[in-house]
């Protein structure tokens, strides 16, 4: 029964609670919860609010507790719990742990915690993918493959450019980690219910015992806003969306159509019926999943929309959206990072992709072009030829300087180019080589690339490790401050 309801409401049926209570996802933050109540204990006691007597109890009450003795949902959530487990282990002084606290300061600053937590994993996570892409990609900075628009061959790339795209894409989802981070390590401790408090407390020393770099400042935002979730939120559905198109791209490439990817077998599943199956489902519920984060993220944004300032227990039901959310980005990006890292890469397979010369289009019209026609002119000529060659079943590289001579006479224009020139404008390793263009295929510029962002992920590594650091270092402030509450202090 919920002690705290007797003195304004009546006992509430327990299928009434059991429907209103957050236990089963608050247990994911009771670590965070204990944290708080200590650090805001500690507060008191060093402000007098509080006899030391009482906070050394409560303190000593607080420490070790399992979360298994907080399930009780006839309580409506870990906080009540936590205040019951208090009280039955020291008795009256328990009563003086919520004082100039509430439970919607608490579980902003909770959930907070445990979010900052999430987001250091799913960064790491994401620099162990960006590693196994970079590897591969310095594996592969010369082999061929073709690029592709609207899934059709379009021109010459290196494998290693590809991989970098979807490297480049997932740095930029650390990034947002990274300035999301930011803004979810502030404080809202202190604001109480919503107005804080009469009682001189100090927000930021409990800020301080808690590893956060400052306040949310205004004390009805602090309890009220969840904004810093659906942020976090969104990047991780933005994340999810760049492992989605690497997903697909797996998937593809590991058919007998493409032919470009072994997938390894501890990643991929046979059939309970077709023995030659080889099915790619790790990229399969990867690509799935991408879609359940981005439902996370609909729901949150749709539930937490037109609430009025204050807290509304709407707030309690998006948390479990975000645990899944963030629990579902770090599991995908671990299991495609040791997909990438055991993936073998058909070279020869990619490369005879481009036997056929059509992927060279496009870098023969740019020869014509150097050689005076416009180019729309020369895109005409080249058109021309493609057509002429495929009504032939023939293919693009067998093309002679006749065959474009009469390509071209078709548009009433003459071309005067060399056999060497031909030849070297439909092959598709010239191709790669002769694009100097910054963030180009060739691989000298992909391998410059790759270096720069090995460097990168390094930093990022340290950005994250140094994060993780800082919240050790505030976890052994607060343990020394409890200490320090506890010196000269007696109990029974």
């Amino acid at each position: 029964m919920n002690s705290f309801r007797l003195g304004r409401l009546a006992p509430q049926p327990l299928d009434v609670a059991v429907y209103t209570s957050s236990v089963s996802h608050d247990v994911e933050m009771v670590e965070e919860v204990v944290k708080v109540n200590r650090a805001h204990v500690v507060m008191l006691a060093e402000r007098g609010l509080i006899e030391r007597r009482a906070a050394v109890l409560i303190l000593k009450a607080l420490r070790g507790v399992e979360p298994s003795k907080l399930m009780d949902v006839g309580l409506e959530d870990v906080h009540m719990n936590l205040e019951r487990y208090v009280e039955e282990a020291v008795g009256s002084p328990a009563g003086w742990m919520h004082l100039a606290k509430s439970r919607n300061d608490q579980v902003a600053a909770a959930i907070r915690m445990k979010l900052r937590l999430k987001i250091i994993e799913a960064g790491l996570a994401a620099v162990e993918l960006r590693r196994a892409l970079l590897s591969q990609a310095s594996r592969h900075a010369s082999t061929l493959m073709p690029g592709y628009t609207h899934l059709q061959r379009a021109q010459p790339v290196t494998l290693a450019h590809h991989l970098l795209a979807h490297h480049d894409a997932l740095a930029r989802d650390v990034e947002r980690l990274k300035g999301c981070y930011a803004r979810v390590n502030l404080s809202p401790m202190g604001s109480a219910a919503l107005a804080g408090s009469s009682l001189p407390i100090d927000r930021r020393r409990v800020a301080e015992l808690l590893g956060f770099d400052g306040l949310v400042e205004n004390t009805l935002d602090a309890v009220s806003s969840r904004d810093f979730a659906l942020e976090a939120m969104a990047d991780a559905a933005l994340a999810m969306h760049s492992l989605s198109r690497l997903a697909e791209e797996l998937v593809l490439w590991s058919t007998p159509e493409f032919g470009f990817l072994d997938l390894p077998d501890e990643y991929a599943s046979t059939s309970s019926i077709m023995p030659q199956k080889k099915n790619p489902v790790v990229a399969e519920v990867a690509r799935a999943r991408a879609h359940r984060v981005v439902g996370d993220l609909t729901a949150a944004l749709t539930m937490l929309s037109s609430l009025p300032l204050g807290y509304n227990l709407d707030l309690q039901e998006a948390t479990p959206l975000l645990w899944d959310a963030f629990n579902t980005l770090t599991s995908t990006l671990k299991a495609l990072s040791g997909l990438m890292a055991s993936a073998r890469f058909k070279a020869e397979r990619m490369e005879e992709a481009l036997s056929d010369g059509y992927s060279n289009a496009t870098e023969l019209a740019n020869l014509l072009a150097s050689k005076g026609l416009a180019f729309r002119e020369a895109h005409g000529v080249v058109a021309r030829l493609v057509r002429r060659m495929l009504e032939r079943g023939r293919r693009l590289s067998e093309a002679t300087l006749s065959d474009l001579a009469s390509a071209a006479s078709e548009l009433g224009v003459k071309v005067e180019l060399s056999e060497g020139e031909l030849r070297q404008a439909l092959s598709p390793r010239w191709a790669v080589e002769a694009c100097l263009v910054e963030g180009g295929p060739r691989p000298e510029e992909v391998e410059r690339m790759i270096a720069e962002r090995l460097k990168g992920a390094e930093a990022d590594e340290a950005f994250f490790s140094q994060l993780k650091e800082r919240l050790r270092e505030a976890d052994e402030r607060l343990e020394a401050a409890v200490k320090l509450v506890g010196l000269g202090v007696e109990v029974g």
